[in-house]
């Protein structure tokens, strides 16, 4: 049981270090990602008062969805109702502010509740306060039961300690009274409707509760979390339906206007107290009317837990960071507007059909700043890997020029032997009676012959792959360099009894490199003679044909495999049934990169035991151009 602890304890050990070191690693990336994803948790806490007023403004106002019907106490048509009191009014209204106590009038209210009650509607809201402010003496000659229906909800205050003051229809258990408190933030505009620390549920609350009482818990929920008001918009925007308080009283209002809707009885224009909101000023009234629209239709701004908004952002970051990586970074700011575009469309959608709050600033702040910090971050990596190139390149073309200057060393000390040898030879077999000793040194001579071309074939893939290698072009005749070459190969082709032939067409001369055509034209004739078993044949034929003079060498030889075709042209490449004669695997690669550089073709056309012709081709438009322009 120790052993096995032990054991794991090692493993959870070996773990945690591979990882740390792992972090410790790509510390650079991690804290970049941390610090993209902190700006964006940071910006949280400000996205929702800072966007919230925009959102409302960009939507603009619409219809409420419940059934709420305003009744508006205008202060002027109210002084109407009391023409004893409407003298002694009228000056003070220019020196002093009214409270509610001035649209108070017993008479006049037990009419308008009489009217609305009996049309049976769902609930019945107040929003003045009428408390010992208009207490009277004679409030009890007038039967009163119509102000303690259960279906109206009286509004309760604060005094200025924060004690509940009471309406003056308030029942024993206060079950009609709410609280008609809005508290703006810290700018001033009302947002949210916030739970009070008195043990009284909201004036919105009762009378949603009263509406729909199947929605008490929810309502109840809803209220206690702070909620922000999903604003319809006022009366100026015909957002709720209004109805004049004197056109009421004076009955010329249609009997059932006010079945099963929801009451909201206040000052609406006139009103001694107007609030800011996000979609401008509006009356107490009309703020808890766009409250009681969101509680009874249900279209509060749900907020998400603050957790989810956190992975939100970590995922943006995750997504952000995988375009950085995978696209250049033209796709990349692409992919970045299109996502924050639909991001934005998104979060608009979420708000308006299905209530809920998504935030839009911080995720786009965060996306723009992981989109700067990254692609800094890669510019810094890329410089950084092009200086170590920079010096990788510098040190591999020392390394070249060292190779380059010991194989041009190395093979210039070795040709200076090589043409003693030769020369010691031609001289032995000039004077050589014996048969045996000539035969050795011609062998001897064929041998210093293969290892001077061998040198030579070094040499030549030195040179070429040098930077400042260039063809040296002049006008040449190519049927004369061919005839040079076979004037050169027929000792070897003769020795081997093979018929070494040419069907050369006459041509105008053409501007090339006259060594390294016949470079070209010796490796192709050369390997031809050497790969043809003896009493074969070796044909060159030249053409021109569709402005391109055309060269070919065919043989008799054993051919090459289908699947060698295409290696052959490498360097130190060499077919697999061609390893028994010698060779280095340099000739036909020189035999391409030459003619390639005279912007031509080579080809092969080989089948086993069919012999082989291969062959290249040279553009003459070039030489006519030039002409053309040394004329012009």
């Amino acid at each position: 049981m120790l052993q096995l602890i032990s054991r794991r304890l090692e493993e959870l050990r070996k773990f945690l270090m591979y990882h740390g070191f792992v972090i410790w690693r790509t510390k650079a990336f991690w804290t970049r990602a941390l610090f993209c994803w902190l700006i964006g948790a940071v910006l949280l806490h400000n996205d929702e008062t800072n966007n919230f007023d925009l959102r409302l403004k960009i939507r603009g106002p619409r219809a409420a969805e419940s059934n709420i019907i305003l009744i508006d106490v205008a202060e002027r048509d109210w002084s109407e109702l009391d023409p004893a009191t409407r003298n002694v009014l009228r000056p003070l209204k220019e020196v002093v502010s009214f409270t509610d106590a001035y649209f108070w009038n017993q008479r006049a209210w037990n009419t308008m509740l009489t009217k609305v009650l009996g049309d049976d509607p769902r609930a019945v809201g107040v929003t003045f306060f009428f408390g010992e402010n208009v207490r009277s003496p004679s409030l009890g000659s007038i039967p009163n039961s119509i102000f303690y229906d259960h279906r109206i909800i009286w509004s309760a205050d604060l005094d200025s300690a924060g004690r509940i003051l009471l309406p003056l229809f308030a029942a024993d258990d206060n079950a009609n009274v709410g609280l008609r408190l809005l508290r703006p933030d810290e700018d001033g505009a009302v947002r949210r409707v916030f739970p009070s620390n008195a043990r009284l549920a909201h004036l919105a609350t009762r009378i949603s509760e009263l509406a729909r009482p199947e929605l008490s818990r929810w309502i109840d929920g809803v209220y206690r979390s702070n909620m922000l008001i999903n604003y319809s918009g006022g009366v100026l925007d015909s957002s709720f339906r209004v109805i004049n308080a004197r056109d009421l009283i004076e009955g010329r209002v249609p009997t059932g206007t006010f079945k099963d809707k929801v009451i909201l009885i206040g000052s609406l224009g006139s009103s001694p107290e107007q609030l800011q909101t996000p979609v401008g000023r509006m009356s107490r009234t009309e703020v808890i009317a766009n409250v009681l629209d969101n509680m009874i239709a249900q279209k509060t701004v749900r907020r998400l837990d603050r957790g989810v908004y956190l992975i939100l952002l970590v995922l943006v970051l995750t997504g952000a960071v995988w375009v950085l990586a995978t696209y250049p970074q033209s796709v990349a700011l692409v992919v970045f507007i299109l996502a924050g575009i639909v991001w934005a469309a998104l979060s608009a959608w979420f708000f308006d059909i299905a209530h809920i709050w998504i935030p839009v600033l911080s995720p786009l702040v965060e996306l723009t700043a992981t989109c700067i910090v990254f692609l800094s971050y890669q510019l810094a990596l890329n410089e950084r890997r092009t200086w170590r190139l920079e010096q990788e390149q510098r040190y591999i073309n020392e390394i070249e020029q060292l190779k380059t200057n010991f194989v041009s060393m190395m093979s210039h000390d070795l040709k200076t032997p090589i043409a003693k040898i030769q020369a010691i030879c031609d001289r032995m077999l000039a004077s050589s009676r014996d048969p045996e000793i000539a035969q050795d040194l011609k062998s001897l001579r064929r041998s210093s012959d293969e290892l001077h071309r061998y040198i030579q074939s070094i040499l030549q893939v030195t040179k070429v792959e040098a930077k400042d290698f260039q063809i040296q072009k002049e006008v040449t005749d190519i049927n004369e360099d061919i005839e040079r070459v076979v004037n050169r190969l027929m000792p070897l082709a003769q020795e081997k009894s093979i018929s070494l032939q040419v069907n050369l067409e006459p041509m105008f001369s053409i501007e090339a490199d006259t060594t390294l055509i016949q470079e070209v034209i010796h490796n192709l004739a050369e390997n031809a003679i050497k790969y043809t078993p003896s009493g074969g044949s070796v044909t060159i034929t030249s053409q021109e044909k569709d402005d391109n003079v055309i060269v070919v060498v065919e043989d008799t030889g054993p051919g090459i495999d289908p699947e060698d075709q295409k290696e052959i042209w490498g360097k130190f490449t060499r077919g697999r049934n061609q390893m028994e004669t010698k060779g280095t695997g340099l000739g036909l690669y020189l035999v391409k990169y030459f003619i390639e550089l005279h912007g031509g073709k080579v080809f092969l056309e080989s089948a086993a035991n069919k012999g082989t012709r291969i062959g290249f081709s040279i553009p003459i438009a070039e030489e006519s151009t030039d002409q053309e322009r040394a004329n012009g």
